[in-house]
């Protein structure tokens, strides 16, 4: 008997994971496993293949991060230049529970703010950054 080969799509889990802006524990708090389940999963140390609960929540996430970065791409299309804004903090408040901190996750944002550079640098836009206030008043 042959033995299995989960390496692309351990490699393909960790990739898209890190495209995202989703840390190892968010993505285990919205795929309902554990960080040490996520880490199996990714590794090629152990040999068990990912759950199609993991691969499922981070389609939905990638499909979600892929309109993210079409509509910043589209707002700027054809300027000659593009102001992206970022965020240095979370601007929720303390004390929500785990998977609404995962779900709002500021990395995930800079993730398709950066992307989007990347594409819209691609097309002649020249792209600067800007953060985003850390206190309105």
């Amino acid at each position: 008997m042959a033995k299995e080969d989960w390496s692309e799509a351990k490699a393909w889990m960790r990739a898209t994971r890190e495209r995202i802006g989703m840390t190892q524990h968010d993505a285990a708090v919205l795929a309902n496993l554990t960080v040490d389940m996520v880490k199996k999963y990714e590794s090629e140390k152990y040999r068990i293949q990912p759950s199609e609960r993991m691969r499922k929540m981070l389609e939905h996430y990638l499909a979600e991060h892929r309109r993210a970065v079409v509509a910043i791409v589209e707002r700027h299309r054809g300027d000659e230049r593009a102001v992206l804004a970022c965020s240095r903090v979370s601007d929720l408040p303390d004390g929500l529970h785990d998977w609404v901190r995962a779900e709002e996750s500021v990395k995930r944002r800079a993730a398709a703010v950066r992307e989007a550079a990347v594409l819209l640098e691609a097309e002649g836009v020249a792209v600067d950054y800007t953060y985003m206030p850390e206190e309105t008043e």
